[in-house]
């Protein structure tokens, strides 16, 4: 079973609403990947920067299923305007997850879980 939500806040109050007992190994999976926008990838100033966070929750009858979030956090432009929304936008949200990681004796780690 996978159980996707579409903001920090909805995962994380899954995660406290399981208790930090349940996720597999202690460990929420936290990613910021940063895509050029631009038809010349090499040359691209405009990014779209999305943040995904994942961990797997052991339920007490048995099995197991993937809660998951993923947030677009907006735009960057590596230009003379040298605009990174998007940057402060992920690192906000993940500032928030480490913190109630943090707070609930969870370990963030990089990746993201997939099936």
């Amino acid at each position: 079973m996978r159980i996707v939500c579409n903001t920090v806040v909805d995962f994380l109050r899954n995660l406290e609403l399981e208790g930090p007992e349940a996720v597999l190994q202690k460990a929420v999976r936290v990613s910021v990947s940063s895509v050029p926008l631009d038809e010349n990838k090499r040359e691209a100033v405009k990014f779209s920067v999305m943040l995904q966070a994942s961990a797997v929750v052991c339920l007490p009858e048995g099995g197991e299923y993937l809660l998951e979030v993923g947030v677009d956090c907006g735009r960057d432009y590596k230009d003379d305007s040298h605009e990174y929304e998007g940057t402060r936008t992920a690192t906000a949200a993940r500032k928030r997850i480490e913190e109630f990681c943090e707070k609930h004796g969870l370990d963030v780690r990089p990746g993201v879980i997939d099936l």
